[in-house]
């Protein structure tokens, strides 16, 4: 039996054929109870629990699961929104569907375990055991890098030869943007430094948590500017060269530092930028020109010539 619920434009499913591993894994694997967690565990988890995504517009923006005997105990686990869908209602919405599932009525104990999340579960009569001396557990937090290293993990490859070191400065910067969506702010800036660094750059952007499609409030307000998303797409850090990057500029928001391969041997900065998802075209265009002052100024500072062509052609861009 599948379930679902929806508000708007969001909607829980428990129908795991909409389950989209690449996400979930994503985060997951990232996340302070299960770090580090192999995707074979993972989807032997998922098989063997009740599942709810969370989706908007067909993406998958959150997730939980249940384990349980449909009788007469359960516990709640590996429950997330994603940083750029927070704030929304979606976390309430999911708790609504998983309290409600028919499966899930009538147990003696439904626990979970939550280091930040308390105001959210006491909303739907979750509390502190009141016998606390009476629960034991056998905890092994190394489990998942002992499996890694053992049954899950592929023989690494061969160490590729060393680079030689770029000393043609005419060879453009890789540069990487970075937010958590990849449908906002980043593709706004590697438009813009692509556009303004007049071939002396080369910009990528990315997502630690790609939703799979740049906003359409990115394209027009980009477009205003008289600048083309045409071929950009939202993606995530494995779909770029990051260890060749030069810089990478992390955007406000991250939940923590940007992934970074071991071969990466460039510079990382932070930009303070509100994320202007689901927000309205006003918002879109203050998001659009505090980005465009970043990329000038970094423009700028990179290389004092880049950057200067529309100055030079009398636009505003």
């Amino acid at each position: 039996m599948i379930i679902e619920r929806r508000h708007v434009n969001a909607v829980v499913s428990t129908d795991p054929a909409r389950l989209d591993m690449d996400v979930i894994h994503r985060f997951l694997s990232r996340a302070y109870w299960c770090e580090g967690i192999p995707r074979e565990v993972l989807e032997r988890a998922i098989r063997n629990s009740i599942c709810f995504g969370v989706y908007i517009d067909s993406a998958q923006v959150g997730f939980a699961r249940v384990v349980t005997d449909r009788a007469t105990f359960a516990y709640l686990a590996d429950v997330f929104i994603l940083e750029s869908h927070r704030g929304r209602g979606l976390s309430k919405l999911l708790m609504e569907t998983i309290m409600s599932h028919p499966d899930l009525q009538g147990l003696r104990r439904f626990s979970l375990g939550t280091r930040d999340a308390h105001g959210l579960y006491r909303q739907f009569g979750f509390k502190p055991p009141g016998m606390p001396e009476r629960l034991m557990e056998i905890v092994d937090p190394d489990a998942y890098k002992r499996t890694r290293a053992t049954e899950y993990d592929q023989p690494e490859a061969a160490p590729a030869p060393a680079k030689a070191a770029v000393t043609d400065c005419s060879s453009p910067m890789k540069i990487l943007f970075v937010c958590i969506g990849n449908a906002c702010r980043s593709p706004m800036a590697e438009a813009f430094a692509n556009h303004l660094g007049e071939g002396r750059v080369h910009a990528w952007s990315a997502g630690l948590f790609p939703v799979g499609w740049i906003a359409p409030e990115t394209f027009e307000v980009m477009k205003e500017k008289g600048i083309s998303l045409d071929g950009q797409s939202s993606k995530g850090l494995e779909n770029i060269p990051v260890a060749e990057m030069d810089l990478v500029v992390e955007m406000a928001g991250l939940s923590y530092p940007c992934p970074l391969p071991a071969e990466f041997k460039g510079r990382v900065i932070q930009w303070e930028i509100p994320d202007a998802f689901t927000s309205d075209l006003e918002c879109n265009r203050r998001t659009r020109d505090l980005v465009e002052v970043h990329v000038r100024a970094l423009l700028e500072e990179l290389q004092p010539n880049a950057g200067s062509r529309d100055e030079r052609a009398g636009n505003s861009v």
